[in-house]
């Protein structure tokens, strides 16, 4: 989950990789929903979004994680 696109050029690492075929970046903002169904995920991480997310949003951030996550899904 990216809040501003800091990924990557993903086309030179997906040359040297071969990630073209197993990887999908998508940039999306979680107050208006991931675009993922329900339980779509084995494991979630998110990392360096702490400043990016205002105060009285995080139950917000987490409800989105909680419901693209699978049952038995691990977070980091």
């Amino acid at each position: 989950l990216d809040i501003v696109p800091l990924h990557p050029d993903l086309a030179r690492l997906s040359r040297k990789k071969d990630l073209l075929n197993r990887v999908s970046w998508i940039q999306a903002n979680f107050l208006e929903g991931l675009p993922f169904p329900n339980e779509s995920f084995d494991f979630v991480h998110v990392k360096r979004i702490a400043r990016g997310v205002p105060e009285d949003k995080w139950d917000d951030l987490f409800e989105e994680i909680t419901r693209v996550m699978k049952p038995g899904a691990a977070f980091e």
